[in-house]
């Protein structure tokens, strides 16, 4: 990674999830509803629960009241069927009476005949009388179809009570059983007893509830206050040392990443064991970075006296190379001079006494020092190529390719090519080696493509793996792909120079400027059936 990277800050990352504060709020409230849910769950099963075993104690205070007034009826039935047996009515009165008066809760006793006439009664003005009450009814009615005609023992008891709607005071419970004479139905025994006492106990005992209720309320809720009070005092402790604990790791971080690599996190602060293995690891990496950094500095220091030496190697390379470009421009080319000029005077001065195969030899000795005075030209305009100072800017291809094209058409008029430019083919370089670069490939394409009658070449632009790519298409002779590693060596050459001329530096000069603007170059081809070459640039 380069070192002048920018690192972004840590307020301007992408972050996709909340911060941990929101986590531990989230999750302090979750267990606060959680307890409130319970709680009321807790205060349902309190309040079923209370409701009831009150009306188990209602049930079994009316049972006990039902089970006392039975055994009283009973006992007054049987005195009754011996009064009625011996018409004994004034002994009835005095036991109605005596009855009534030693309990308070029994606020009537009465006998009553067949015909619903009161036989005896409690308060003695009332015998004789036909009642005609809501209870008086349906005590009347039992005698139709509630008991049987002839005697049964135990005497069967029912129990009735008064209407809805009656005051605390007139509510009654009214219990009722049959009176024989010998062994058939004569009539009825009715006794009234006041539910005003078992109300009062019922509504004492509510109260005793409704206390008990409030007691536990109160204390339920006591014990709820405290314990969100110091859950929300523990929560803010340990979310407080945990939140801090994240802040010093955070901290540490973001000055690592800063370039601190001295930093080291305090242990005091962690507050618990996993963040202090994690502090441990860090402060052992911080270590380990600042002694690579440290051997990094040392290394690049070596590197830069490395760097210095080699350019000072270099400089001087360049320095004979350049002698030595020099010494083949002037030292090479004077001799080739001379024997090019002495083989043309032998022609000259000699031709009468030169035969046609000296003729021959003298023209191929010439023809050999033009060639090479070209290939020096080659190598000496390859080498400089390194040393070129290059402009960068934007370059139009397609206007440097129609140059070229009509420059070749002027050069060579009675060709027959088929040319193909295709406009808007724009890239960013050194607008005169790429101009090296366009009239070298399509040279090539016009000097392969010589033997065809119908000559094509195509420059035009492509996309290979989502990048923009130029190519130069011809029809012309093509290449095997066997030797296409061939293609960019200098001297290198796949054709004869019998069947084409040229000296193999042309295409290494186009790889060489396209390596210098930071591109590549490749083809692709067959064996009499054209070459495509395809090269890439930067930007």
């Amino acid at each position: 990674m380069n070192s002048n990277t920018p690192i972004p800050e840590a307020d301007s990352l992408p972050i996709g999830f909340p911060p941990i504060r929101v986590y531990l709020i989230s999750m302090n409230l979750a267990l606060l509803l959680l307890f409130a849910v319970i709680s009321l769950l807790f205060w349902r099963q309190v309040s079923d629960f209370r409701e009831t075993k009150q009306a188990e104690d209602i049930e079994a205070m009316h049972d006990s009241m039902e089970t006392s007034s039975a055994s009283l009826l009973r006992s007054m039935a049987l005195s009754a069927n011996q009064a009625v047996a011996g018409y004994d009515f004034s002994l009835l009165n005095t036991l109605m009476q005596q009855v009534a008066d030693g309990d308070k809760e029994i606020r009537y006793c009465l006998v009553m005949d067949e015909q619903g006439v009161v036989i005896a009664h409690n308060e003695l003005h009332r015998v004789g009388r036909t009642p005609q009450g809501i209870l008086d009814q349906q005590a009347l009615a039992l005698m139709v179809g509630g008991f049987d005609d002839v005697r049964q023992a135990p005497a069967p008891i029912h129990f009735l009570n008064s209407p809805s709607g009656s005051s605390p005071d007139d509510t009654l419970m009214e219990a009722v059983t049959p009176v024989y004479n010998g062994r058939d139905l004569w009539g009825i025994l009715r006794c009234g007893f006041s539910t005003y006492r078992l109300q009062e106990h019922i509504e004492s005992h509510e109260r005793e509830w409704d206390q008990q209720l409030s007691q536990i309320r109160t204390f339920y809720l006591s014990m709820v206050l405290i314990f969100i009070l110091l859950g929300f005092l523990v929560a803010a402790l340990i979310t407080r040392r945990l939140l801090k604990a994240l802040d010093q790791l955070a901290g540490g971080v973001q000055k690592v990443s800063a370039g601190n690599l001295k930093h080291q996190l305090k242990m005091r602060d962690l507050f618990c064991a996993e963040f202090g293995s994690l502090a441990v690891a860090f402060n052992r990496m911080t270590s380990n970075l600042e002694a690579s950094r440290m051997r990094l500095d040392e290394y690049n220091r070596s590197l830069e006296q490395k760097v210095e030496e080699r350019t000072c190697e270099l400089e001087r390379s360049n320095k004979e190379l350049e002698a030595f470009n020099y010494s083949v421009s002037h030292d090479l080319r004077a001799p080739l001079r001379s024997i090019d000029g002495f083989s043309q005077a032998l022609i000259e001065d000699y031709q009468d006494r030169l035969d046609e195969t000296g003729h021959d030899y003298l023209n191929r000795v010439r023809t050999a020092t033009k060639q090479m005075g070209v290939l020096i030209d080659d190598m000496l305009r390859l080498s400089r190529l390194s040393r070129q100072a290059m402009s960068i800017g934007e370059v139009n291809l397609s206007e440097l390719a129609t140059q070229i094209l009509t420059e070749l058409w002027e050069r060579d008029p009675d060709r027959s090519v088929e040319c193909r430019v295709e406009p808007g083919l724009y890239t960013r370089g050194d607008a005169q080696l790429l101009g090296v670069v366009l009239d070298n490939l399509i040279a090539n394409a016009w000097k392969y493509t010589s033997r065809r009658e119908q000559a094509k070449i195509e420059i035009g632009r492509t996309e290979q793996h989502g990048q923009p790519v130029f190519f130069v298409r011809d029809n012309g002779a093509g290449f095997d792909m066997k030797y296409a590693d061939k293609l960019f060596s200098a001297f290198q050459r796949l054709h004869k120079s019998s069947e084409f001329e040229g000296t193999g530096i042309g295409l290494a000069t186009v790889a060489r400027i396209l390596h210098r603007h930071g591109g590549s170059i490749w083809a692709e081809s067959s064996v009499d059936k054209g070459a495509t070459f395809y090269f890439e640039l930067p930007g």
